[in-house]
């Protein structure tokens, strides 16, 4: 019999729901011109920049290797960076991110994109390949971005960019963040209980902390040893977290939307990997680590495009 290796807490579900329902959350502006395109923008090319942009906005940085630049006086970091080189590349020639321009893309241009002095992205060909796979998956099969979103539903657009390598992830990370721009735009009517978290290493992390996610001990005696999860145990691991906060969603009527800007947030800047900020936390006197004074991090997992 296969071993499970998480479980939800239900009595750490409602209190964590009942803290977060208390606070004033409201989601990221997605017109923000640092990192996403304007309202006047048309339609495709609006599609063509967020479709290709999430489907490389996986970990940045690796190890000691910090991907951070300071651009007109601001500095940026990880998938901030990612987004706001975004940009710069869309104000430059919006049309570099056309399905028929990425499906030849050459990873040198990635490479003087993503790299230049201020690197390194650590998977620039990675990158490369999976917009090339975008281009030519796009085209092949549906001509536009236009008609790749002109979907039946949620579930059936989730279907489609599952196709591609860097939407094929089953706990559907990038779709769902991909789903996430789409709605806030105004270009995707989704439903509350058609949204699901993009489950990354920070919702993961927090989850663990709050303890909304019970880890079996031969979980916790592999995280202690620092072993690497296989690829089937890490999905395993974090649809529990995605259920986990699903339930914390219901339970609290929440919006999904702004819950996951509001976790992303905090995992960045406050429940940090190494020194979390409790002091700062608005979720201090819910969470099952600060009680304990015992802060586990996220699972080790092998290098992916998936989160």
């Amino acid at each position: 019999m296969a071993r499970i290796p998480a479980t939800l807490s239900l009595d750490r579900v409602i209190e964590v729901a009942n803290t977060l329902s208390s606070l004033d959350l409201h989601s990221s502006d997605v017109f923000d011109p640092r990192f996403y395109p304007p309202k006047n923008v048309d339609v495709e090319t609006t599609y063509n920049y967020f479709l290709a942009m999430v489907a490389i906005d996986h970990r940045t940085n690796i190890d000691d290797k910090q991907f951070t630049r300071r651009i007109d006086g601001e500095e940026f970091t990880g998938s901030d960076l990612l987004w706001r080189l975004g940009m710069e590349m869309f104000n430059r020639d919006s049309a570099f991110f056309s399905p028929t321009n990425l499906r030849r893309l050459d990873p040198a241009v990635v490479r003087d994109w993503l790299v230049s002095d201020y690197g390194p992205v650590w998977d620039y060909g990675v990158r490369a390949y999976l917009l090339r796979d975008v281009g030519s998956y796009v085209v092949g099969n549906y001509g536009t971005t236009i008609r790749l979103f002109n979907a039946s539903g949620v579930e059936d657009l989730i279907d489609r960019l599952s196709l591609m390598a860097a939407y094929e992830d089953p706990v559907r990370k990038k779709a769902y963040l991909l789903i996430k721009f789409l709605a806030l735009r105004g270009l995707l009517k989704v439903r509350p209980q058609e949204m699901k978290l993009p489950i990354d290493n920070h919702l993961t992390r927090i989850a663990y902390r709050l303890g909304i996610v019970r880890l079996e001990d031969w979980v916790l005696e592999l995280m202690r040893r620092s072993m690497h999860f296989s690829r089937e145990l890490d999905t395993e691991l974090r649809l529990a977290v995605r259920d986990a906060w699903d339930a914390v969603i219901r339970i609290g009527k929440l919006d999904p939307i702004a819950i996951d800007d509001f976790l992303w947030r905090l995992g960045r800047t406050i429940c940090i990997r190494d020194k979390p900020q409790c002091d700062k936390c608005p979720l201090r006197n819910a969470c099952n680590a600060y009680a304990r004074g015992l802060f586990i991090n996220e699972h080790n997992h092998y290098l992916t495009y998936y989160y």
